[in-house]
């Protein structure tokens, strides 16, 4: 049976992905870790199969779960059934020191308003890439770039823009939480920004409408060396941690818009997987 490995935190809304723990450099708090518990209790929210909540001991000063810090417990969200695993990790001061233990989730059923609006966001398939428009169709210099299941915005071209959307239908009052994989060698002058508006875009115009969703934004502290994983952990900058709240029902336009930066000079791509954007309420 395939395990899905992969969190979705209810709580802040933002999609976590397994990654290694970078220890600290501090020293020790003197604890071993044959004194830490890293067992942790898995219990319904409000009667719901799909939100959970993950309840560890407070041992130790450090809690990650499935590699990203966090707290002693945790509420996750798993819109789709299947075998889930998380692992529940606890370190002293400095890193060190550090248990380990995991369970493996059933979730019987998926949600039934939590179903991903997006169409090919894995980009697997001529089928799925053919759901995604690039607006302009063509940039001298850069561009987006479908292969090995991915789709990757590249270039040598400074500062070449292309867009990258689809149409998805929403229903007011309903908030959406969105986010997909990122990977990339880092820059140090580019940005990743992901919108979604009632409107199509414009040529000449910077898209904005409705507010930055999510981003990476060199500027803002992130994507400046390499990374990998969800855009909702390793990204900043923008103004509404993956969760959008639509008041019209309707089209709207899910929108990404990137920038090469200084490609010419610095070796440039930022490759974008596992699109989503679901219902959460």
């Amino acid at each position: 049976m395939k395990i899905n490995k992969y969190i979705y935190p209810a709580t802040f809304g933002l999609l976590a992905m397994f990654s290694a723990c970078t220890p600290n450099e501090e020293d020790s708090n003197g604890l071993t870790n044959g004194e830490f518990d890293a067992s942790f209790t898995v219990s319904q929210v409000d009667g719901s199969v799909n939100r959970l909540l993950l309840n560890g001991s407070t041992d130790g000063l450090t809690h990650s779960w499935n590699g990203v810090q966090g707290t002693d417990s945790k509420v996750v969200f798993f819109p789709l059934a299947g075998d889930y695993e998380v692992t529940h990790t606890i370190c002293g001061k400095g890193g060190v020191d550090c248990v380990s233990a995991t369970q493996t989730i059933n979730v019987p059923s998926d949600d039934p308003i939590a179903f991903n609006r997006i169409e090919g966001g894995s980009f697997d398939t001529a089928e799925d890439i053919a759901q995604w428009t690039t607006f302009p169709a063509s940039v001298n210099g850069a561009g987006w770039v479908f292969e090995n299941g991915k789709a990757t915005f590249t270039g040598t071209q400074n500062w070449a823009l292309q867009n990258l959307y689809q149409t998805i239908e929403v229903e007011a009052g309903h908030t959406y939480m969105f986010d997909m994989t990122v990977s990339g060698q880092g820059s140090d002058q580019t940005y990743l920004e992901w919108y979604a508006g009632y409107n199509p875009p414009v040529a000449g115009v910077d898209y904005n409408e409705g507010g930055q969703i999510l981003a990476l934004n060199t500027w803002a502290g992130c994507a400046t060396s390499p990374f990998q994983g969800q855009l909702s952990d390793v990204g900043c900058g923008d103004t509404m941690h993956g969760l959008k709240t639509f008041d019209q029902t309707g089209t709207v336009y899910v929108l990404v818009r990137t920038a090469s930066g200084v490609a010419s000079s610095t070796p440039f791509s930022i490759t974008i997987d596992n699109v989503e954007v679901r219902a959460i309420n």
